[in-house]
């Protein structure tokens, strides 16, 4: 990726883009386009705003090319988002400029620390859903002084930082944008991610149970996942003492800390590892 964007959700101060600029660059990463989404212009606070970001870019960062996205409705702007409709809305805006940088090989920095939560929200499970490892979603803090000026960039003794918010991209756990390469819609594309979560969850249960455990083993793990039997109603059912039953799960267990990567595992986390397939393969 040779260039980024940042994204910017935006209410009614105009220096959070800035400074959001301003820190990237310290950072050596000077995104191309800035893409400001905000409610109607027609509320003078954003209006203000948006005009005053316009008007610094060409001397504080003039190769940076401006957008402003505002929600709207079948061409009508969203005055607040609050309704269930206006929370579509802007999920489906936040949601299409992302994937448009991400179709066009960009490198997103998305920063939400402005408007409404549902802003907030929607950029966090956006990330989720289409950001790869290169891509970062931040938090704006600035010196007090500074916030409260209002000024679009830090003056003397005054600081502004990018904190970043961890997330796990579905990305990294399988190659989920291409999948969702051709969805337009953040909600199917949630749906779309759902079935592809319990996919692999029955894929890593199923090639567990194929070739991790013996034959003995898998008869007590269908009792025990399948059925939902205690280990004395498997020890009744298959003719065998608590104890070998207790012995099998614990080598299941054993195998199981080591096909899912984790410390241990004991028997409720195992059911839940293994409901997947049990579930599908009904």
């Amino acid at each position: 990726m040779n260039q980024s964007i940042l994204i910017v959700t935006l209410g009614s101060k105009p220096q959070l883009a800035t400074l959001a600029l301003d820190c990237l660059h310290e950072m050596r990463e000077s995104p191309s386009t800035l893409i400001v989404i905000h409610a109607s212009k027609a509320r003078p606070e954003t209006q203000i705003a948006i005009e005053k970001i316009l008007a610094d870019l060409p001397r504080s960062h003039p190769n940076v090319q401006c957008h402003a996205v505002e929600l709207q409705d079948e061409g009508n702007a969203l005055a607040d988002i609050i309704s269930p409709q206006e929370v579509q809305i802007a999920f489906r805006t936040v949601y299409a400029q992302v994937r448009a940088a991400k179709l066009d090989e960009k490198k997103v920095h998305m920063m939400i620390a402005g408007g409404r939560r549902t802003l907030t929200v929607a950029g966090m499970a956006i990330a989720q859903m289409l950001f790869d490892d290169e891509d970062r979603l931040w938090h704006l803090a600035s010196h007090p002084a500074l916030e409260a000026s209002g000024a679009l960039h830090a003056g003397p003794g005054e600081w502004a930082r990018l904190i970043p918010i961890p997330i796990i991209p579905w990305g990294r756990l399988s190659p989920v944008f291409d999948a969702l390469r051709d969805v337009t819609d953040p909600f199917e594309a949630a749906r779309r991610l759902e079935h592809l979560r319990l996919r692999e969850q029955w894929d890593a249960a199923r090639i567990f149970l194929l070739t991790k455990v013996s034959a003995a083993e898998r008869d007590v793990l269908d009792l025990l996942g399948r059925d939902g039997l205690t280990q004395a109603e498997i020890a009744e059912r298959l003719l065998l003492s608590p104890r070998t039953v207790e012995t099998h799960l614990r080598n299941v267990y054993r195998k199981a800390a080591e096909h899912w990567d984790l410390p241990d595992v004991n028997q409720a986390q195992l059911v839940r590892l293994l409901a997947p397939f049990y579930h599908w393969s009904r």
